[in-house]
């Protein structure tokens, strides 16, 4: 019998990697506790866990007969509730499930009070036994202390306080204050919206209201870290978080802001126009607030009422202006950079002189793609092939693997057309037939970002309509998308604006490189590579990251070998589609840029910079000497010539 032994530097390898996956299951643990409060208050509907009993403790002992006394009072009036806290210490947050929009629950809320309050006493605990008595329980400290202990606290408030300055009514009753009055005005009057909500909350609320009233305090926003909130993370500033975005669109509609217009007042401008639409706080805020959702309703509101401006007319539809500026390139693009003309653009229509505007391509991308397609191969280097043309795609034998969709966005169509041209090279030498969608309109990004709902509307519904039958027959190949937000809006906001269709279109949308990376997953010789030794920084759009963990782009890029790669630690870039265009929003754009700036001044000299949105790629070559790729074109250039070529004939 042999026996074999594992050497001691392996051993010591593996209790290193044990070690560092329980410091890594340990700190997954802690974010949960830490989530947790936010977690409940997050559950969808009108009814919440509400704090107002959540204080009280008793000898741990009798914790088990403490809860079997809160269960008894509960079960009786149909009510389940949350129980989390210090169990160690005998101390149970206790949250009962009510809708305090409900006169029967707003009852039940002053019974469970009242009985728990009894309960307490009858197993002399304390009715506050960490956060303090306040307004709420001050009219329970009689009963819990007794009029002499009561007494002795009042007279050295008295020493201490004589005239009853500070915080009046507190811990000693006045009658002013009781558990269940001075709620927030919307219990007992329930929000009334001035506008009829067009997007659907379909991700989890189903409703403008409940969306907005997930926002229960918790300030999981007002941090530094993360991509939930990049302005507040850059200004400091509460009305800049999403907590305070939220109170202030609450305050608008309750009429609490100067001039009484719900749609529109000087807090809700600062609130809801600096607003990136990052859509950061979806994935982090622990109560899911979609403060683009709600930034878009609030415009639309306000649109429909007064009319849509000229300039967010112009902002809406910036695939007409590449149309016209692709067909006079030679005089759009000086135009562009001409000094007098951005002079009179930032007086008469708000873009910043200091912002570059992006050229036009002198051929757009989806001419290109023609001749391609006729061509058989429109690089240089690839042979002609023997081919047929079917719309806006090439059918051959080599192409083994069937056809893909690839969106040519209104970007890559009319400014960056090499990023298209890469992702053609690269999808090509996988082997799938690549088509561009006939008659495509822009996604509606832009539209939705300006709060034009309604041309967002007619561009998703045409664009949904020219996916499910392309060549009018029926569509069932994946659509493959270079711009993460034009992805997003696919995937995501098609569905808020309730498209027929949009589900089944959303389920065939894939990220370019979230594509290409599946694939290599499962076929890791399915691309030959060449060698280079080269760092790569990778900044994610945000869109992708509140969809996607990133992780996946760093894996995708040591595919290539000799490449090491490193994820930002980053959030919005602050460009924002048209944002950081706008004269009165370019200080905050560049303040929010400013954590991914520091990082890209991190990196080694000569690292590359891959970033695959184009208002990322625009901020950065605006703020730094370098000059960021998308994904695709870092894919495409490892390519040898021989191997795509060989690739694509197989």
């Amino acid at each position: 019998m042999s026996f074999t032994t594992t050497p001691r530097s392996a051993c010591r390898s593996c209790n290193r990697e044990r070690s560092g996956c329980e410091r890594k299951f340990s700190l997954l643990v802690w974010s949960v506790r830490k989530s947790g409060l936010s977690l409940l208050t997050g559950c969808v509907g009108a009814a919440k866990p509400v704090a107002f009993i959540e204080d009280a403790a008793v000898r741990p002992a009798q914790l088990p007969e403490y809860v079997r006394g809160l269960k008894s009072i509960m079960k009786p009036l149909g009510l389940e509730a949350s129980y989390y806290g210090h169990a160690a210490s005998g101390l149970l947050h206790v949250r009962p499930v009510l809708d305090l929009h409900s006169e029967a629950d707003l009852k039940k809320f002053r019974q469970v009070a009242d009985q728990t309050s009894a309960l307490v006493r009858q197993f002399k605990g304390s009715l506050s036994a960490e956060h303090g008595v306040g307004i709420a329980r001050t009219e329970y400290m009689r009963e819990q202390l007794g009029d002499k202990l009561l007494g002795v606290m009042r007279e050295i408030k008295r020493m201490f306080d004589p005239k009853n300055i500070f915080n009046p009514a507190k811990i000693f009753a006045d009658g002013r204050h009781n558990i269940d009055n001075h709620l927030r005005e919307n219990f007992t009057r329930p929000l009334e919206l001035p506008f009829q909500p067009k997007l659907a909350f379909v991700f989890k609320d189903r409703s403008f209201i409940g969306n907005l009233e997930q926002c229960n305090g918790c300030g999981g926003c007002l941090k530094q870290t993360g991509i939930m909130c990049p302005t507040f993370m850059a200004t400091h500033d509460e009305v800049m978080s999403t907590r305070g975005r939220a109170n202030i669109i609450r305050a608008a509609i309750e009429l609490r802001v100067n001039g009484h217009d719900p749609l529109k007042s000087d807090e809700l401008d600062a609130a809801v126009s600096n607003c990136l639409s990052c859509k950061g706080c979806t994935p982090e805020c622990p109560s899911n607030v979609n403060l683009a959702l709600l930034k878009a309703e609030m415009l639309y509101a306000r649109w429909r009422r007064d009319g849509l401006p000229l300039r967010e007319r112009i902002f809406s539809n910036v695939d007409l202006l590449g149309k016209i500026g692709c067909a006079m390139p030679r005089l759009a693009n000086p135009l562009l950079d001409s000094e007098p003309v951005r002079a009179v653009m930032e007086k008469t229509m708000g873009i910043s002189a200091r912002r570059s505007l992006p050229h036009y391509a002198r051929e757009r991308f989806d001419k290109w793609f023609a001749r391609h397609a006729v061509a058989g191969g429109g690089d240089p280097g690839f042979p002609r092939m023997s081919v047929t043309r079917t719309a806006a795609g090439v059918t051959d034998p080599g192409y083994r693997r069937g056809r893909v969709i690839l969106w040519d966005d209104t970007f890559t169509r009319y400014h960056e057309p090499h990023i298209g041209t890469a992702a053609v090279k690269v999808l090509e030498a996988l082997g799938f037939e690549v088509a561009l969608v006939k008659n495509r309109r822009c996604c509606g990004r832009p539209a939705f970002s300006q709060g034009n709902l309604d041309t967002a509307t007619k561009l998703a519904k045409h664009n949904i309509h020219q996916l499910s039958t392309m060549n009018h027959q029926p569509s069932t190949a994946p659509i493959l998308f270079l711009e993460p937000s034009c992805w997003s809006m696919f995937v995501e906001d098609y569905r808020e604006l309730n498209i027929d269709g949009a589900e089944k279109i959303a389920a065939r949308s894939f990220l370019f490189e979230k594509f290409v990376d599946d694939l290599l997953a499962q076929e890791p010789d399915a691309l030959q590579f060449g060698h280079s030794e080269a760092s790569v920084a990778i900044h994610p759009h945000c869109h992708a990251k509140s969809i996607l963990n990133p992780g996946f782009m760093k894996r995708l890029v040591e595919r290539l070998p000799g490449r090491k790669a490193t994820v930002l630690d980053t959030a919005c870039c602050g460009m924002a589609g048209a944002f950081g265009a706008l004269a009165e929003k370019f200080d905050l754009s560049i303040q929010v840029a400013q954590r991914l700036l520091d990082n890209i001044d991190d990196q080694p000299a000569g690292t590359e910079i891959i970033a695959s949105g184009t208002s990322c790629r625009h901020q950065i070559t605006d703020l730094t000497s370098a000059r960021p790729r998308h994904m695709a074109e870092l894919i495409a250039e490892a390519l040898p010539v021989a191997a795509a070529v060989s690739a694509a004939n197989t």
